[in-house]
């Protein structure tokens, strides 16, 4: 047996396999920065894109729920800067952007020429000062860090004493038994994700200082159907109905929390 497997995979056929099967699969999952980094340059011309259709809506809720006028906002895992027309239609002081991929800075630059951005992690927004903020925003990013607890503890750190909080985020749910993948020069690459359990997630907001106002979740139904229709996924759909897909949270720091 152990020949065979020798004989095998020497074989010109496996050979050329294994090349097709690198072209069509990225190996993987892909770190978040670098995933994106490859990702930046299609990502704002996906139009059918379920997961950010979802949170286009949802975000748009949650903003008007609070006050962006004369404030400080941060957008932490801002991208391309998906949200950065409405957040500035609502006439900010200060809008800055942190995120870990330059390609997705790169590409938010070009559409708001002078954007205040700045590359870094999410566990150390190390350009803006203790309660330097009034909003911070994150959205789709949470998912894609290992500990949620230091990455709340530096929000909690940069937003002021009754700042708010718009959190948005893959439900887990979904998470657990879904992928974020995307294709590039025709390989799926699968971004690196992880599940925060809401029980889990909401009592790490609590230990940093956050009181939950409100949680919305959007879950795939049925007049969801005809995006999985359109996809040919009409499977995937009837295996992940009722399932939540993506939730969305507004919460306040109730106290101080760290220092420069």
């Amino acid at each position: 047996m152990s020949n065979r497997r020798a004989n095998a995979s020497g074989s010109p056929w496996s050979h050329l396999l294994r090349r097709a099967l690198r072209r069509l699969v990225g190996s993987g999952p892909w770190a978040a920065a670098q995933a994106y980094d490859l990702w930046s340059a299609t990502y704002d011309a996906e139009p059918d894109n379920l997961l950010v259709l979802l949170d286009e809506e949802l975000f748009e809720g949650l903003l008007r729920r609070v006050e962006v006028r004369g404030r400080r906002v941060i957008d932490v895992g801002c991208g391309t800067g998906r949200h950065w027309t409405k957040i500035l239609a609502h006439g900010p002081l200060e809008l800055v952007g942190y995120d870990v991929s330059p390609g997705m800075l790169a590409r938010l630059r070009r559409k708001h020429p002078g954007a205040a951005v700045h590359l870094a992690s999410a566990e150390a927004l190390s350009h803006s000062a203790a309660q330097s903020c009034d909003l911070l925003v994150s959205t789709l990013a949470l998912s894609h860090v290992p500990s949620a607890d230091p990455v709340l503890d530096e929000w909690a750190r940069v937003l002021r004493e009754g700042g708010d909080l718009l959190l948005t985020d893959f439900h887990p749910a979904a998470a657990a038994i879904a992928d974020t993948t995307f294709v590039h020069q025709g390989r799926l690459i699968t971004v690196e994700k992880h599940v925060h359990p809401l029980p889990a997630l909401e009592a790490a907001l609590g230990r940093s200082g956050f009181e939950l106002l409100e949680r919305e979740e959007r879950v795939i139904d049925e007049p969801l159907r005809q995006h999985y229709d359109r996809a040919g996924k009409g499977a995937v759909f009837e295996r992940m109905r009722g399932t939540p897909l993506l939730y969305g949270m507004h919460l306040r720091r109730r106290g101080a929390q760290g220092s420069d």
